[in-house]
């Protein structure tokens, strides 16, 4: 499926994305729960069935990208700069990134309206129902990540070029802090989304992250084992996958 996308400034993009694009069905709620396919308690499946039917009227989508040149200083083995600004990336992410010779700093969204109905579930008499619905939030919101990172990757085959898997500031030791760098490269306010002093996103249901690209770049999957965050999206998609390889 091509995508459109529109400049709004040179090399930023803006892709349109809606709910009708995304591959998302509630076995993904599911597992992220932590049921292999078929394995949710019953009582479960009416609130992941009410909660997944909220999605569609409650996600306002937005996602974009933006293309910067990549270089890897001689003396630092712990960071790339990434157009003209160094990121103390860590082992991890400048190992697979490091012979990218451009980037794609990535933001993607569904909007504030899916996490406020949750939080009124939490506070009420609801709290269930609240929390499925922040994880049917959570998992629509790197669902359209995914099909954002699968629309670039075109986009760079396109050109000849590889892209790597992407990162986010807070995973893989990357500090978190330097959600500050990525957005400060971004056009103001892209796709709706904000950081505050604390380097939260908001919309909160949002992604960040950089991918690389290039032409002996590869894609390679995350490596856990040699990191030490146990709360981590990556490590949950992972199990996600083990627990249902179809997907």
């Amino acid at each position: 499926m091509r995508l459109r996308e529109t400049e709004i400034e040179k090399n930023s993009f803006e892709v349109s994305i809606g709910f009708e694009d995304l591959p998302f069905d509630t076995t993904e709620i599911e597992l992220t729960l932590g049921y292999s396919d078929g394995e949710i308690p019953v009582h479960f499946s009416g609130m992941i069935d009410e909660a997944a039917g909220q999605l569609p009227r409650r996600c306002d989508i937005r996602a974009g990208y933006r293309i910067l040149d990549v270089s890897r200083p001689e003396e630092r083995l712990d960071g790339l700069v990434v157009g003209g600004t160094f990121f103390r990336l860590d082992k991890i992410v400048t190992g697979q990134m490091k012979k990218s010779t451009q980037a794609a700093l990535f933001v993607a969204t569904i909007g504030p309206s899916m996490e406020e109905w949750s939080r009124q579930l939490l506070k009420g008499d609801e709290p269930a129902l609240g929390y499925i619905a922040d994880v049917a939030a959570s998992t629509a919101a790197e669902t359209v990540t995914n099909l954002l990172h699968d629309h670039i990757g075109e986009k760079m085959r396109s050109l000849g070029l590889n892209i790597t898997n992407r990162y986010s500031p807070g995973y893989c030791n990357w500090s978190v802090s330097e959600q500050h760098l990525l957005f400060s490269l971004l056009p103001e306010n892209f796709c709706g989304v904000t950081l505050s002093e604390s380097a939260l996103m908001h919309p909160i249901k949002s992604v960040s992250g950089i991918i690389g690209i290039g032409p002996d770049v590869k894609w390679k999957d995350y490596i856990c084992d040699r990191c030490g965050v146990k709360d981590c999206t990556y490590r949950a998609t992972r199990r996600r996958e083990s627990l249902n390889p179809k997907l």
